[in-house]
């Protein structure tokens, strides 16, 4: 049984902040997904605080979900949470076992918590980003293996906590830049990214900028200094970490092989600044000399990607 609620605004109201609930032409729904059926795209979508049991797909371009702790930075003041089990393989593939699939574009999220409970049995997917501009907010991401999907497209997550403990940020052609979010792990010998571009012409390139690592609720004994930094889920894998602290999480060796005899040649696992990062790092890492500008990522950033979000550290 859910105790809460939510509301539907129009696009002309959707400058207004979350106090202003009842204003002007909003409806009431009991669902999110009923409130979305009724949204056009560019309309914005109030999320009430409470639980959500619900698996949503969002497809229409240009819509935003702000949860009642909008605008809290923070996503621990956050009071809404989207929650659902399924394994991808009950489902039939990552995309499927989504609590939240986003194929639209420009699509915008702001303190909700997103959690695939279904287990640590295999796969099973919080957020599934598919299109182009995605921006997610002071949000939580939960699940075990493989809670975030950065799959197709261009994404920008601004300090968002996510947590898992295998592969739990992965993808193949997304290009997402992840400023000042917290990651919280859970296992032993377990890895926080698996990024799976698999040509030198093709996008995918994951950033980590002003991040921290830390043990997620429950971490399983020995997890500390003994979690990776990530696998190449691809032979031409891109993923840096800058400007983070790994409080000591991160095992000596730093990345992983996907296999003994995966081609290490071509992959880009690189680390610049970042504080409590003991050890010495795999042959085939890179140390860089300065750090990535998210330009140089996401070229189109400026136009929409919230800039109060911009340069922030991890809370």
């Amino acid at each position: 049984m859910k105790f809460s609620s939510l509301i539907f605004s129009s696009g002309l109201l959707s400058t207004l902040r979350a106090a202003t609930l009842n204003v002007g032409s909003g409806q009431t729904y009991s669902t999110i997904a009923a409130a979305y059926s009724a949204a056009s795209a560019s309309d914005t979508i109030y999320v009430y605080p409470g639980t959500y049991t619900e698996k949503l797909t969002i497809s229409k371009d240009s819509i935003t979900l702000k949860g009642s702790a909008y605008p809290s930075t923070s996503p621990s003041a956050n009071l809404a949470l989207i929650t659902y089990s399924t394994y991808a393989s009950a489902a039939g593939s990552d995309d499927a076992s989504a609590t939240l699939l986003v194929s639209g574009n420009n699509f915008k999220m702001y303190n909700i918590n997103v959690t695939n409970s279904a287990g640590t049995a295999g796969q099973a997917v919080a957020l599934s980003m598919r299109g182009n501009y995605g921006g997610v907010y002071a949000c939580g991401l939960k699940s075990y293996q493989d809670t975030l999907y950065s799959h197709i497209g261009s994404q920008f997550f601004g300090r968002c906590y996510i947590e898992g403990a295998v592969d739990f940020i992965f993808g193949i052609t997304g290009n997402s830049w992840y400023q000042g979010c917290t990651l919280g792990v859970l296992k032993s010998g377990g890895t926080i990214t698996a990024q799976g571009r698999t040509s030198s012409s093709t996008d995918g390139f994951f950033v980590f900028d002003k991040a921290k690592i830390v043990l997620g609720s429950g971490a399983a004994s020995g997890t500390k200094g003994n979690t990776y930094l990530g696998r190449p889920w691809g032979d031409y894998a891109r993923v840096v970490f800058q400007n983070s602290n790994e409080e000591s999480i991160i095992i000596s060796a730093g990345w992983e092989a996907w296999s003994s005899s995966q081609s290490t040649t071509n992959i880009l696992f690189a680390e610049y600044n970042n504080s409590n990062a003991a050890g010495t790092r795999v042959s085939w890492a890179t140390t860089l000399t300065s750090a990535y500008a998210i330009a140089t990522i996401l070229p189109t950033y400026s136009s929409w990607v919230d800039s109060s979000y911009l340069g922030v550290s991890a809370p």
